[in-house]
Parts: structure tokens; C-alpha cells; sequence
């Protein structure tokens, strides 16, 4: 008995399994291993896509926010600015009721100030004329003229 292996038993043992391990390499193992390579390469693309459609939503959703900003902003400009042209006709619309109401309390005092004047004087007259009259009947006599 020998130790040492057949050569020809070996390479006749080998042979089947290397041309069973080349079939399967080429019938199994390498469409298995395309197909996984466009599978990781579809999940990685899409992961990749939709990173960068994240990414441009972002952007876009930025800009629609600065742009809103930029609307308020100018809806406040503008709210502001009516209120001020608002405020300034109210102003003068107020002046102009002031000043025509100020006019109408003048006239008014000018016509109060004129007919307590003449209430004045008729009252005067007559006080003056029931004076003499009372005096006339007190002395029992007329009065000559006394001016006051």
C-alpha cells in the first residue's frame, strides 16, 4: 500500500467536478450574480433619485417659502400704505369738520353775542321805564327825564 495518491484516479475524480463547477459558473452563478448587481444598482439608483428629488423638493419648497415671505411681505407694505391714506383722509376729513363746525359756533356766538346785546339794551329800556313808572307812582307825581 502506498501513500502517495494515483495521479490519473485524481485527475479523473477532479475532472467531473471541474467541469460541474464551470457549468454552474456559467449557467448559475454568473446570471445570480448579474441580476443581483442591477438590483443593487436599481436600489442604490433609486436610493440616489430620490435623495436628489428630496434634495430638489427642498430647494423648490425653500424658494416657494422665500417667495411667500416676499408676498407677505409686500401684502404688508401695502396694507400699511392704505392705512396710511386711510388715516390721512380721515384727517382731513375730521379738519375739514372741525373747521366747518368752528365756523357755524362762531356765527352762532356772533348771532347769541348780537341778540344778548339787544336784550340787553330792551331790557335796560325797560327796566329804566318801569323804574320811572314806579317811581312816578311812589311820588306820586310824573318824573322829568333822568338819564342814567
Amino acid at each position: 500500500m502506498s501513500i502517495v495518491p494515483d495521479l490519473i484516479l485524481v485527475l479523473m475524480t477532479a475532472l467531473p467536478f471541474f467541469v460541474a463547477l464551470f457549468g454552474l459558473n456559467a449557467i448559475l452563478l454568473k446570471p445570480m450574480l448579474a441580476y443581483l448587481e442591477s438590483r443593487r444598482e436599481a436600489t442604490v439608483g433609486a436610493r440616489d433619485e430620490a435623495v436628489a428629488l428630496q434634495e430638489k423638493a427642498e430647494l423648490k419648497l425653500t424658494q416657494w417659502e422665500a417667495a411667500l415671505q416676499r408676498a407677505n411681505a409686500e401684502v404688508a407694505d401695502f396694507r400699511a400704505q392704505r392705512r396710511a391714506e386711510a388715516q390721512a383722509a380721515y384727517a382731513a376729513r375730521v379738519a375739514h369738520a372741525r373747521s366747518e363746525a368752528e365756523a357755524r359756533i362762531g356765527d352762532a356766538v356772533a348771532v347769541i353775542q348780537g341778540e344778548a346785546m339787544l336784550a340787553r339794551e330792551s331790557i335796560g329800556r325797560e327796566s329804566r321805564q318801569i323804574a320811572a313808572d314806579m317811581a312816578a307812582r311812589a311820588l306820586g307825581r310824573e318824573l322829568t327825564a333822568v338819564e342814567a
